[in-house]
């Protein structure tokens, strides 16, 4: 999964107008490192709470975030 997160993750980081700096203070983070981090799978775990904030500032389906799909806007009914 982690590979996986890491590929998609890196797709938004290119798609987005936002620089890592913006993007880490939106989702909380201490500094721009952690998007790198997350986005080359160097952490060692990636957490719910951290798919579920990706996806909702980038407005994807967390479930195609970890992999589970190939939909981009899945959504569980």
């Amino acid at each position: 999964m982690k590979e996986v997160f890491a590929a998609r993750f890196s797709e938004l980081l290119k798609e987005s107008d936002m620089n890592y700096e913006v993007i880490a203070n939106k989702l909380g983070f201490k500094s721009k490192g952690t998007i790198s981090k997350y986005a080359n799978a160097k952490n060692k775990d990636v957490t719910v709470s951290v798919v579920l904030k990706i996806a909702d500032l980038f407005d994807v389906s967390p479930i195609w975030l970890i992999g589970l799909t190939d939909d981009k806007h899945y959504t569980i009914s």
